[in-house]
């Protein structure tokens, strides 16, 4: 299922509006950026939407004369709707974002369009490891561990850290990453060649021995580090800043077996009725005046390598050249084939009585 990512390969780089059915996209390419007056993004609410509308929809697609309108649901509506007018002529969506795995979900279907350089220019300056041929990588952190380091004292290196009795019923997991808790867990187990029957042994003796609990979102484990109900878990490490700077007692670290990183990424459905605005949205989300903007505000780290992070905010967001080496790669087919199966085994044997 994974694959440690050499550095190397890591941080190289690779130096009208509706479209008739015989327009290529050659001659896409050829339209001018300011012929896009609007463009529907398909994305999450909240944060995420007035993010993408102060950094990228106002000073980069308004100012040139676009307009940007938002349909915001959560992914799996979003997954619903692009399937629901796959046949379709007329879609309702030129953008659709979506984190790695459900993108990748998507494409199989054959609902996106192969994305073109020559339409993404900024695709250039991605980090390549990230790049999908179906998709543009937006932003991107990792799975790290989120302790409390007055709880602890000693900074833990490792996910097997969960095991010491001091941490019995101080350990939780988010119900929503059950995926990524047993993966993680593998990793933990030694496990990096796609076996996830370590991790789940794993957590057998997490569960035996730790008494550990799960709490349905993201937000009930931030919850429970602030109360003290917990003093440990893995979580993206954009989260964990995000939950620091708010003032929940916690720090993080990249455990030393590896991380697995989470991209959010984006992509023009092929029946979109303006694929000249959506190819140019993606490029402005690659922009790097949008890319800072997104780490100072919600702690992802850029996918291009002309963002030019202040110093510290890149200490913050970003990863050293160890932590990227220890970076593992899903193998996108064999964790979608095996995620019913981690399911049933989260569901009917790790959670129950927990």
């Amino acid at each position: 299922m994974t694959h440690a990512l050499n550095r190397r390969t890591f941080l190289k780089t690779a130096s009208g509006l509706v479209i008739a059915p015989a327009l290529g996209l050659d001659a896409l390419s050829a339209q001018a950026a300011d012929a896009c007056p609007n463009v529907v993004v398909g994305t999450w609410g909240g944060d995420y939407l007035n993010l993408l509308e102060q950094n990228i929809g106002k000073p980069i697609i308004e100012a040139a004369g676009g307009k940007v309108t938002y349909d915001s649901a959560d992914q799996v509506a979003r997954m619903t709707k692009l399937r629901a007018e796959k046949a379709s002529r007329r879609g309702s969506l030129d953008v659709a974002c979506l984190a790695d795995l459900d993108m990748y979900d998507i494409n199989r279907s054959g609902i996106l369009e192969a994305i073109d350089p020559k339409l993404v220019p900024n695709l250039a300056n991605t980090l390549e490891t990230l790049r999908r041929p179906y998709s543009i990588p937006h932003i991107f952190s990792a799975m790290v561990i989120v302790y409390n380091p007055e709880k602890l004292g000693t900074k833990p290196d490792s996910f097997m850290a969960a095991l010491d009795p001091k941490l019995k019923g101080k350990v939780g997991f988010s119900d929503i990453l059950y995926n990524f808790n047993v993966v993680s867990s593998s990793l933990a187990a030694g496990h990096k060649n796609g076996d996830t029957a370590g991790g789940m042994q794993f957590l057998r003796e997490l569960r035996k021995s730790q008494q550990p609990k799960v709490y349905p979102s993201n937000e009930a484990v931030a919850s429970a580090l602030k109360s003290g109900d917990i003093w440990f878990t893995c979580m993206w490490k954009a989260r964990a800043l995000q939950w620091k700077k708010a003032g929940v007692p916690i720090d993080y670290v990249v455990p030393k077996e590896g991380a697995v990183p989470v991209t959010f990424e984006a992509a023009v459905p092929r029946n979109s009725q303006s694929k000249p605005c959506g190819f140019n949205y993606l490029n402005a989300m690659l922009d790097p005046r949008a890319q800072i903007g997104f780490a100072e505000t919600m702690g992802y780290a850029p996918t291009v390598k002309n963002a030019n992070l202040p110093p510290s905010l890149q200490q913050s967001v970003g990863f050293t050249n160890a932590e990227l080496d220890r970076m593992v790669k899903l193998d996108y087919a064999k964790f979608t084939a095996d995620k019913p199966a981690l399911l049933d085994f989260w569901n009917k044997e790790f959670k129950v009585g927990l």
